[in-house]
Parts: C-alpha cells; structure tokens; sequence
C-alpha cells in the first residue's frame, strides 16, 4: 500500500459508518478538517478519493463520493481559484482515464460545478465515448462552460456521427 493509499483510507475511516443504510450526521470541524488535509496533499491526495470509488455505487464508496463533493462545494469561492483548479484538473483526469463508466459519470458531475474554459479541448472528445451517460455528462460540463464552449462544439458537429451529433447538437442548443 502506497503512503497516498494509507493516507487516503485513514482520512476515510475517521469518517462514521452508515447507519441503517443512511448517512450518519457528520460533525463539521472533521469535515473541514479532511478537506484542509486532502487540499494540502494536492492532486495525490484527491487521486487517492478517486481510487476508492467503485464501479456499483452500493454504499460501500459512499465516503469518498462525500468527500469529493464537499471538496468541490469548499473551493467554490473566488479566494479558493487555485485550489478549484487543481481539483478541476484531477476531476479532469480521472474522467478522461480507463475507470468504469459510472465512475467517470460521477466525476464529470461533480467537475460540471467548476470546470473552466481551458478544460473544453479535454472534455470533447468524451462526447464520442461508447457510454451515452458519459458522453452526455461530458456535453452537460460543456454546456456549464458556455460560450467558451461553442466554437469547438460546432466543430466538432462537423465530423460527429450518431448519437454524439445529436448530443453535441442538444448541447450547442443550449449555448447561447
């Protein structure tokens, strides 16, 4: 087990267990805590959150997909621009990578919330993937980019075929 590993599941055993298949109240101060931690393990640390999420979201990742959804709600404000950047790059990354489907889902929907324009070259070949849902959460962070977005979404109407022409379409629809 890597030093990132050990220091990932340690952070995510300090979170409670499910209760009755729920989740428990979580005590703020811990919260902010492993978010302060994480962000100051950077882009190895918010990998290892990744890693532990599964394909099947049964409840047994429930912690990381907690965390990784409060990381994105804590570096919302404009004082924390450098830190949603890092966070948006390893969103970024783990979505663009070989994990399952689902997984990759859920990271485009959590990136939606803080991706810039300088991700728009990154996400569009996503819209061709084999799994609609991915390629309709890639079109969804696009469409959240906005203008920045239209002009490599029109070009890339151009060459698309299938279903990704009409996600693409569907997409630019909403681009004003």
């Amino acid at each position: 087990m890597t030093e990132i590993e050990t220091t990932t599941n340690t952070l995510l055993k300090r979170l409670p267990e499910l209760r009755d298949g729920k989740m428990p109240p979580i005590d703020v101060n811990l919260t902010s805590e492993l978010v302060q931690t994480l962000l100051k393990g950077e882009k190895a640390a918010i990998a290892g959150l990744i890693d532990a999420l599964r394909e099947v979201d049964n409840g047994s990742d429930w912690k990381a997909r907690f965390l990784l959804q409060t990381l994105v709600i804590a570096v919302g404000p404009a004082a924390q621009a450098p830190q949603r950047r890092m966070l948006a790059d390893v969103l970024l990354d783990g979505a663009s990578g070989s994990r399952p489907a689902s997984v990759r889902t859920f990271l485009l929907a959590r990136l939606r919330l803080i991706a810039g324009p300088d991700m728009v070259a990154k996400l569009i070949p996503l819209l061709a993937a084999e799994d609609p849902q991915l390629g309709d959460a890639a079109a969804t962070v696009l469409v959240s980019i906005g203008a920045p977005a239209k002009a490599p979404l029109v070009d890339a109407h151009k060459t698309a075929q299938g279903r990704s022409k009409d996600v693409i379409g569907n997409a630019l629809a909403q681009i004003p």
